[in-house]
């Protein structure tokens, strides 16, 4: 995880930008935390939207709470490439030809009612568009992600200093309640917002100018 700051600060240099603000949604949690933490001069605030916490967390549960395919997936990674590889091919075989209106049940366990109900429209399609673009030349961005998860994350959440506002929806199976409470608990000067009527995906349906705004005035209070 620690490493994406150093490409963050890559990009930054090339744009001849000198600060920014960062938001990491799930998996991309732990990225904007990063850059929290290891680019404090150049970040202006970070913002989490169900973000997991480290496998390492002490006194975490990781898996409990989440859908069948995550354990299966996180099962996976521990066990290494020989029985991860084949499980991401599989389920990047099955999206190319699944639709917009049926992405929702093709994700089984791990979207909950409201999510389900949020999931469709275009935003279904941009999902489901976003999901064949990170496979189109292969898993191995998505299998580096997920042994990434397993492991130490690099950095430490008690010396983040810049404003940092996390988000977490109660009826989220993806990563369940109990990773933003750790992360509310850990992370140091967090805001967190808690969100009963929300699951893992529906925090950002009509709510994401919300998350923005939100960013925008922590900085500048």
């Amino acid at each position: 995880m620690a490493g994406c700051a150093a490409d963050v600060a890559a990009i930054l240099d090339h744009f001849k930008r000198d600060r920014f603000y960062t938001l990491g949604g799930s998996g991309g949690g732990p990225h904007a935390l990063a850059c929290a933490a290891l680019l404090p001069e150049r970040t202006i605030a970070a913002t989490t939207v169900a973000s997991v916490a480290p496998w390492t967390a002490d006194g975490l549960d990781f898996l409990a709470g989440m859908g069948p395919e995550n354990v299966e997936e996180f099962g996976a990674a521990l066990a290494g490439q020989a029985e991860l590889r084949p499980i991401l091919e599989r389920w990047a075989d099955e999206y190319r030809d699944v639709t917009a209106e049926a992405v929702a049940d093709s994700l089984g366990g791990l979207v909950s009612d409201v999510d389900k109900a949020a999931l469709t429209g275009d935003f279904a399609q941009a999902f489901l568009d976003s999901y064949r673009e990170g496979a189109r030349t292969g898993i191995w961005g998505w299998f580096d992600d997920d042994i990434a998860f397993t492991v130490d994350w690099g950095f430490d959440l008690a010396s983040i200093r810049v404003p940092v506002t996390l988000w977490q929806g109660h009826q989220d199976l993806m990563v369940p309640p109990a990773h933003g409470q750790w992360l509310a608990e850990h992370v140091a000067g967090v805001r967190a917002r808690s969100e009963p009527e929300h699951g893992h995906l529906s925090l950002y349906v009509g709510s994401f100018g919300k998350l923005l705004d939100d960013m925008l005035e922590e900085a500048t209070a």
